[in-house]
């Protein structure tokens, strides 16, 4: 009885542990990314996120996003400091994303690859994000 409840209590946690330390894949919000543990780091340096896969929610307002080539910059709305650029594959045709920028939606949602790089803001060297996307059902944009 005794070394079933502590087989049991030993189960519980690890099933507790692991799930408390699980980061999950969906995004909500530019600067929920950047506060993500696996995403913070120093300038120069890969961070655990990078190479992942993730999906962002982001909430639009007009003004907080902006197009050039087969990329969209979005900045988050709440904080202009944070950015994120979304580069689209040639696969993707241009009509998918081009009317982002053109008001109407609420929000979009992206899930691609992240790679960073790193950006001056405030004369501060900041970590900052690319989204790869490589089909076109990975970019939908919400009413």
């Amino acid at each position: 009885m005794y070394s079933q409840i502590k087989n049991i209590l030993g189960l519980f946690c690890i099933v507790y542990f692991t799930a408390c330390n699980v980061q999950s894949n969906a995004i909500k919000g530019i600067v929920n990314l950047a506060r993500r543990s696996d995403c913070q780091g120093p300038c120069g340096k890969v961070m655990p996120c990078e190479g992942k896969v993730f999906t962002l929610e982001i909430a639009l307002n007009g003004n907080n996003i902006l197009q050039g080539g087969r990329s969209l910059f979005v900045r988050d709305p709440d904080n202009f400091d944070y950015t994120v650029k979304i580069e689209f594959s040639e696969s993707i045709p241009a009509e998918k994303y081009q009317s982002a920028k053109d008001g109407g939606f609420k929000s979009m949602r992206v899930t691609g690859t992240v790679e960073g790089y790193d950006v001056f803001v405030h004369e501060t060297c900041t970590r900052s994000y690319i989204f790869k996307v490589n089909k076109a059902s990975d970019f939908s944009l919400l009413h």
